[in-house]
């Protein structure tokens, strides 16, 4: 597609997706605190994982070498994209960024900062959108897992506890495990934290890569599954571990033990370790 820009014009191809982003990124955000987000360390609405992630989006297309002016097309899908994220509709903001990743990514060279910053928007709107819709496709079968799970661990380590389907009960305390509960439900943001900080430090991936965005994923499954066998020990557990303080302490124990599986994978030497 032939260029619209002049020759002496300075406005890049580059500048045009740090715009696009820069405006979903706020889009993003304002959606969030509209809806009443909770705390930066709950690790939901605007998280720190998200901020991570957004901020690895913006600085990987900063980082991008290329100064080619935008095509006609550019324009046209980026038009398209801010069109769609105007829609009144809470999924509006994330399929326009999934469509700028698909864009940004399939016009970038391999191992690029461009393609890397396409795929850390591309695990932004997986952890906001596309994520928890799969999720909702098998909520029964997880959340009885869970309940199954931590039944187990109860019944061997405590005793007097028992479950069906997604409930675990004593003679005096009942507990459900819902979808905001589920051990699987931070999966998403685990694997956010893994793309933003492996991309933000080498745009190619290695193959010890997957070993840690693997083990970030089960430390948070593990540590989600701690909380919930904590929360199911009677009403004082429940309120301190579900809604007191404690909520907040595994908040932030979480996403330190998750970005610091992260960054040590991320810190890895390619050339070393192949």
């Amino acid at each position: 597609m032939g260029s619209i820009a002049d020759a002496d014009a300075q406005f890049s191809r580059r500048e045009l997706f740090i715009w696009l982003a820069a405006i979903l990124c706020a889009s993003a955000f304002a959606q969030s605190m509209t809806h009443g987000g909770t705390t930066a360390l709950s690790l939901e609405s605007i998280g720190a994982f998200q901020i991570l992630g957004w901020f690895a989006v913006l600085r990987l297309l900063y980082l991008q070498t290329s100064s080619a002016p935008p095509s006609r097309r550019d324009f046209w899908v980026a038009g398209v994209v801010g069109a769609i994220d105007l829609l009144p509709s809470g999924k509006a903001t994330w399929i326009a960024a999934t469509l700028a990743a698909i864009y940004i990514y399939a016009g970038n060279e391999k191992g690029s900062n461009g393609r890397a910053g396409a795929a850390v928007l591309g695990a932004l709107s997986v952890q906001s959108l596309w994520g928890p819709t799969l999720f909702s496709l098998f909520t029964v079968y997880l959340l009885r897992a869970d309940a199954a799970l931590v039944g187990v661990a109860l019944k061997l380590t405590r005793g007097g506890f028992d479950w069906h389907e997604n409930v675990i009960s004593t003679q005096d305390f009942t507990v459900g495990i819902y979808n905001d509960c589920s051990s699987f439900h931070n999966i998403s943001l685990a694997a956010l934290c893994w793309i933003s900080l492996t991309k933000l430090h080498r745009p190619t991936f290695i193959r010890s890569d997957f070993k840690f965005g693997a083990a970030a994923c089960l430390a948070m499954i593990a540590l989600n599954a701690a909380r919930l066998y904590a929360i199911s020990l009677g009403r004082e557990s429940f309120a301190y571990w579900h809604d007191g303080a404690g909520a907040q302490i595994f908040a932030v124990t979480a996403s330190f033990v998750i970005a610091a599986i992260c960054a040590w994978g991320a810190s890895i030497d390619g050339a070393k370790h192949e």
